[in-house]
């Protein structure tokens, strides 16, 4: 009987551990979880006038797993507003929160005419610091050009939109501590060798004069002219 216990107590472990590798898993699926509403105004005259467009579901900054919830169909109203905003040169403008909640908010724009004439098939690009505020927002189209095209309000049914989502990676941190320590020894050696030297001049250049000397006595002693001539 004892055999059949083992292999149950070998399979529990492994349940065990299949459970916790999909906690693991689910966790990292779900890492960074949060919503953000997004708002945009059809802007001419430099009159912005913002209202709800939707809300951005971010799952994970790591995975980049994001996606675009509208708020409501895009209306006739919509749709006339663009297409006014298009024809006077105005502005497509876009912006969310640095954080759900936030009264601060990060924006950005485009030519009304590119999304008019891409039938609201855009891309926002949302990055996050690494406390997960929100840091730049950028959005393009598809085309992301103005030829002057008459798009039929039908291409105006829903959003064509895609969400990538990014986070900034901290560079490495300068090792400003070791660089002062460094500076302060190099003081200390300069300050040692700055010291006055109380030495008398032979003391300091006894190597180079006592070689001089020598020479000197030799080729003094060699030189029969040098001690006075005998009779």
């Amino acid at each position: 009987m004892a055999a059949p216990i083992k292999y149950t107590a070998v399979g529990l472990f492994l349940a065990i551990i299949a459970d916790l590798s999909g906690l693991v898993h689910l966790d990292d699926e779900f890492e960074g979880s949060r919503t953000l509403t997004l708002e945009h105004s059809f802007t001419i005259d430099g009159n912005a006038i913002f209202s709800k467009r939707g809300t951005v579901v971010i799952r994970s900054l790591k995975g980049n797993k994001a996606h675009f919830t509208p708020a409501s169909d895009f209306t006739r109203e919509d749709i006339n507003l663009l297409k006014k905003a298009s024809s006077q040169k105005g502005l497509y403008q876009l912006r969310v929160p640095v954080k759900e909640g936030s009264q601060q908010y990060v924006s950005t724009f485009i030519p009304a005419c590119a999304l008019y004439e891409s039938s609201l098939n855009d891309q926002l690009t949302i990055n996050f610091d690494q406390s997960g505020e929100v840091l730049g927002l950028s959005v393009v189209t598809t085309p992301g050009i103005c030829v002057g095209l008459n798009v039929p309000a039908s291409n105006f049914s829903d959003w064509k939109t895609t969400v990538e989502v990014m986070q900034t990676v901290s560079g490495p941190v300068p090792d400003t501590q070791t660089y002062i320590d460094k500076m302060n020894r190099d003081k200390v050696e300069k300050e040692k060798g700055g010291q006055n030297d109380n030495r008398s001049f032979f003391g300091k250049y006894w190597m180079y004069i006592v070689p001089v000397v020598i020479l000197m006595m030799i080729a003094t002693s060699q030189d029969p002219n040098a001690g006075g001539g005998g009779r």
